[in-house]
């Protein structure tokens, strides 16, 4: 019998969606075709280098700690309310909220990702805008658009002290904004993916009070803090929570903010190396409507051996100590990294906080499917990077590539060894020699 191909039923929300998100898809998933079975895969953001350490410590809490409260569902709406009391004190001694955070102020999400999508689906209405500062990183375009939300980009005019621009860039893009009265709502990355950088206070209550004078909502995403590298740059900007800043009272902090309009998005996944939990939080400390709405979303989003993991992790007494190892191994790899680019003459941006380096190694590519095709030739020698454009910088500047940093040392000296190969296979040559 004759088979009829049936309509996927899609609805016009996953369709938009999924037409947004597919172009990048050979970008972020490229082809395997004859890559070597030994491939460093360096282009996603997981960090590695504190998986011995945490590895013991889960079979260590599944021994002493594992019981039939696993089984069950979350004994509160936001969340495992062990996990929400173990992440307050983490933010309170971690983040120097202005306020010292509740247990009541956050929701428990899949991950960072998920707390996104939902902040996104409690403020934002249909072909309602958010603006977001680039470049960043590429999955909020799709966490939008499966919320049938758009995108409105500030690209900075250049690379060479982007952050500087973060107001600038976003006073334009709202200017040029042909729909003003639909952006709902500022989403920044603080730390920043790709480049590994930190905003300073001033850039963030500019930032906020931007905000505050047109009725939008602030999302920090502070999904990479406290991944900081050792002795960093002379007057490199260290990390700042919007926590810390939502005060308007106070002479170091915004002058006009209503912190109901202020939320943060955190997540055990870069910190802790530990992305396949699936853990992260929402935080609003003065908008009680919106952590009831996020939680009627979320509920249940978290499983109960990830949270017992993560309550443990955070409640170690060792745990000031695996921060600061974490610390010490990415720096290692990372100087690597910098030592190699350098050696090799490529143009990057110094990393000081964060688990990725942004750096112009296609430095002949014209195009994003140029970026793309370059990508795949360095895969051939058993490295996989991401393509730049794919993180909405600067416009119509090309070559950039965003290559993770965070695993062992031996890694990246087998990394180091396959792009040495490919760039004389290019016919580059070093500023030394190799």
């Amino acid at each position: 019998m004759e088979s009829i191909a049936m309509e996927p039923g899609l609805s016009a929300r996953m369709t938009w969606a999924m037409d947004a998100s597919l172009p990048l898809g050979p970008a972020t998933f490229p082809s395997q075709r004859n890559e070597s079975s030994a491939v460093i895969n360096l282009s996603n953001a997981q960090n590695e280098v504190l998986r011995p350490e945490l590895l013991q410590l889960f079979k260590t809490v599944v021994d002493n700690n594992l019981g039939e409260q696993v089984f069950a569902h979350p004994s509160s709406l936001g969340g495992d309310a062990t996990l929400r009391e173990a992440v307050t004190s983490f933010l309170n001694r971690y983040f120097h909220p202005v306020h010292p955070v509740q247990p009541e102020q956050i929701v428990l999400t899949a991950g960072a990702s998920d707390a996104i999508e939902s902040v996104i689906q409690a403020i934002c209405d249909p072909d309602d805008y958010v603006l977001i500062p680039g470049p960043h990183w590429d999955g909020y375009t799709t966490l939008l658009k499966s919320r049938s939300v758009n995108a409105v980009v500030a690209h900075p005019p250049t690379y060479t002290n982007h952050d500087n621009y973060l107001l600038p860039s976003l006073q334009a893009a709202y200017d040029f904004s042909d729909n003003k009265s639909r952006i709902k709502a500022v989403l920044l990355c603080n730390p920043q993916n790709p480049t590994s950088k930190c905003y300073d206070k001033i850039s963030i209550v500019e930032c906020m009070e931007f905000c505050q004078e047109r009725g939008l909502h602030f999302i920090s995403d502070e999904t990479l803090a406290l991944c900081s590298l050792q002795n960093p740059p002379k007057n490199s900007t260290p990390f700042v929570s919007a926590l810390s800043l939502t005060e308007p009272l106070r002479p170091q902090g915004a002058v006009k903010i209503d912190p109901g309009r202020v939320h943060v998005i955190w997540t055990a996944s870069k910190l802790f190396g530990c992305s396949g939990f699936r853990v992260g939080c929402l935080i609003s400390q003065q908008n009680p409507e919106l952590i009831n709405s996020v939680s009627t979303l979320t509920w249940g989003h978290v499983n109960g051996v990830a949270a017992l993991y993560v309550s443990s992790l955070l409640n170690w007494s060792q745990l000031p100590t695996i921060i600061a190892l974490n610390s010490e191994r990415l720096t290692i790899s990372c100087r690597l990294l910098e030592g190699f680019l350098s050696q090799w003459n490529v143009e990057f941006i110094r990393p000081t906080n964060g688990i990725v380096l942004f750096a112009k190694l296609a430095k002949k590519a014209r195009s994003g499917e140029e970026e793309i095709k370059f990508c795949r030739r360095l895969a051939v020698y058993g490295l996989r990077v991401s393509p730049g454009y794919i993180y909405n910088g600067v416009e119509r500047e090309f070559g950039w590539v965003r290559i993770r940093f965070s695993c062992s040392r031996n890694a990246m000296e087998r990394a180091i060894e396959g792009i040495t190969g490919f760039l004389k296979a290019e016919g580059y040559q070093p500023l030394r020699s190799t």
